[in-house]
């Protein structure tokens, strides 16, 4: 089923029956990113996972100091 983001209604035609809106097609080629976005995003990765999993282990440690 198809979602007309127009008007709201579920449909399975290929036109939506509400407001007579064509479904774009799909496209097969994905987007290119561009390459400073996905540098900075990799970048955030790298920091973040380290930091998220010492945020973890010193929640651990508190837990075991004060038990």
């Amino acid at each position: 089923m198809k979602y007309c983001k127009k008007c709201g209604v579920l449909y399975t035609t290929d036109v939506c029956p509400k407001c007579g809106v064509i479904a774009p097609e799909p496209s097969d080629e994905p987007a290119k990113a561009d390459p400073k976005t996905v540098r900075k995003q990799w970048l955030i990765l790298l920091i973040a996972i380290p930091a998220a999993i010492l945020l973890i282990m010193g929640v651990v440690y508190l837990f075991k100091t004060i038990h």
